[in-house]
């Protein structure tokens, strides 16, 4: 019996584990080709973490196999769940902390997957569009697993995740044609692509989402084999959060689980795809004439079908905040420890919405997908230089002026 395959989402046609860059192309809605992914003969699996794989691939059960013996990891996954304050004491409100994976965010999840397929597979060579984090992890496995990695970055991108990319080795374009250029590279045949699982713009990859979903099954086993009410996901192009989505339906699927959470597609006011779809009550994500947030990192003007499909079927709800919502989210985090990027703080902010509409026990997860130190400009911008203090500078009180100092943090 087939241990995996691909299978479209739409149409539920098969096909073999291979190099399918294009989606389902003999299934099309609306003239755009249906997206493949990744299923499994989920009768015959027995999920339970492998403590002696490594990072993500303690759960290669519910992974593409082939890789699992030999994957390009660099122990990514296993992040800490943590407990935030809640408003509301009826909601138990936790932090996935994915800021502490190798390179400071969620994508390396995608991108151990996404390498070790492109070596299964034959790949020498790899390239993915990027706003900032997905280009940095993409370079980053691309290096240790040996290939050659191009990265295709938004142009408001940070110099400092450029930086990274370069650091890593990968060769960095910043503007232009994006999707453009990728399908271009991808049609020689020579090349793997890093991208989302939806074809809408003509390239697509059905693999990386198998990497996201471990944070479903994490968090269930962090919950003692308990599944949350509500995951708070940060959306752009949505592979995330649909990621997240297929974990907790492959672990009712393996019977471990016997419900589901609703998902929650947190947004930017200024980049709200999702949010005019679900408003409309459409399976089409619309297409904006243009994106403009603050959170960089989900600033896209379209995002694939599926994460929108699962909002559905989860019964949950897209949210979109403004950009000082987002702000404001980012300082309460930073006060509690965490310096998680405005993305992962429109998290908080969609949740804070909806903390009074609650009335019933309730555990909500948010999703912190990266940190807030790979921005430096969003990072810096509220801050002065320090004054330089003279060598012979010894009054601390004077410079401290320690009570106006403490005032001014407790009305902050």
């Amino acid at each position: 019996m087939t241990r995996e395959w691909l299978e479209c989402l739409v149409c539920g046609a098969r096909r073999s584990i291979g190099p399918m860059f294009a989606g389902c192309e003999a299934c099309c809605t609306n003239s755009k080709a249906a997206p493949l992914e990744v299923r499994y003969d989920y009768a015959s699996i027995r999920l339970a973490p492998d403590e002696s794989a490594p990072g993500i691939w303690r759960w290669h059960q519910l992974l593409p196999g082939g890789i699992a013996a030999s994957p390009v990891s660099l122990l990514e996954g296993n992040t800490p769940l943590c407990q935030l304050k809640s408003p509301n004491e009826a909601i138990t409100l936790l932090l996935k902390n994915e800021s502490v994976n190798p390179t400071w965010s969620y994508k390396d999840r995608s991108n151990s997957v996404n390498i070790s397929m492109a070596h299964r597979l034959g790949f020498q060579r790899t390239a993915a569009v990027s706003t900032g984090n997905h280009g940095s992890s993409h370079a980053a496995y691309a290096t240790a697993g040996g290939l050659q990695a191009v990265v295709f970055c938004h142009q408001e991108v940070s110099a400092l995740q450029t930086a990274l990319m370069q650091l890593y080795g990968a060769c960095v374009l910043r503007g232009g044609n994006r999707e453009g250029m990728l399908g271009r590279l991808v049609r020689t045949g020579a090349w793997f692509p890093s991208c989302i699982i939806d074809p809408f713009a003509g390239t697509s990859n059905p693999y990386g989402v198998e990497g996201f979903k471990t944070l479903a099954f994490e968090i269930f086993f962090q919950l003692g084999r308990q599944v949350p009410d509500r995951v708070f996901v940060p959306v752009g192009s949505g592979d995330g959060l649909y990621g997240i989505w297929k974990g907790f339906v492959e672990l009712t699927k393996v019977g471990l689980a016997d419900r589901l959470p609703k998902m929650i597609g947190c947004q930017a006011e200024g980049a709200a795809p999702y949010v005019r779809s679900f408003s409309k009550g459409s399976r089409q994500v619309e297409h904006l004439p243009k994106a403009e947030t603050v959170a960089l990192s989900i600033s896209e003007v379209e995002g694939g079908r599926p994460a929108l499909w699962a909002i559905y079927e989860s019964a949950g709800e897209v949210l979109a905040v403004p950009d000082e919502a987002i702000l404001w989210e980012t300082r309460r985090l930073a006060r509690a420890g965490y310096a998680l990027e405005p993305a992962s703080a429109a998290a908080l902010a969609c949740a804070e919405r909806l903390f009074s509409t609650c009335t019933r026990k309730e555990t909500w997860v948010l999703i912190g997908t990266g940190s807030h130190v790979k921005w430096a400009e969003t990072l810096t911008r509220p801050f002065e230089p320090l004054p330089v203090l003279p060598p012979e500078f010894d009054r601390v009180e004077e410079a401290l002026n320690i009570e106006k100092s403490l005032g001014k943090q407790e009305r902050s």
